[in-house]
């Protein structure tokens, strides 16, 4: 292998680490998290004289919401005004889990770049 192409090589190793680094210490040392997918909801009251039975568009809300799994089915947990910390958390968790899919691609890229540059140095027995 040519100093060139390794010193190629040895930069993107050094960026791979860099950004494996980054992606694992916020995954590491981040806010408390809230496993569920956070979402903001319109409704309607019910109320016959209501503005949101004239016209469907101008629904209540926006109500804070987080979708998550309890007992095996899809529930939608509502939250009162006071409990905007925890949608924060399910928001910091959707984030955690998109820096993780990250950190497995840097990793896989990773292990195939070091297995590319051992492939490359090894020589033939004569």
């Amino acid at each position: 292998m040519s100093t060139i192409k390794l010193s190629e090589h040895r930069k993107r190793l050094r960026a791979l680490l860099k950004a494996v680094g980054q992606q694992t210490f916020y995954c590491a040392y981040s806010d408390t998290l809230i496993r569920g997918t956070p979402g903001k909801v319109y409704r309607t009251c019910g109320k016959k004289n209501c503005r949101c039975a004239q016209d469907p568009a101008n629904r209540h809300g926006p109500y804070l919401v987080i979708q998550c799994y309890r007992e095996e089915k899809q529930k939608q947990i509502a939250l009162r005004k006071d409990q905007k910390n925890l949608w924060q958390k399910a928001i910091n968790y959707q984030k955690q889990i998109k820096i993780l899919g990250k950190l497995r691609i840097s990793c896989d890229e990773l292990i195939t770049k070091v297995e590319q540059i051992i492939q490359s140095r090894i020589e033939q027995w004569p």
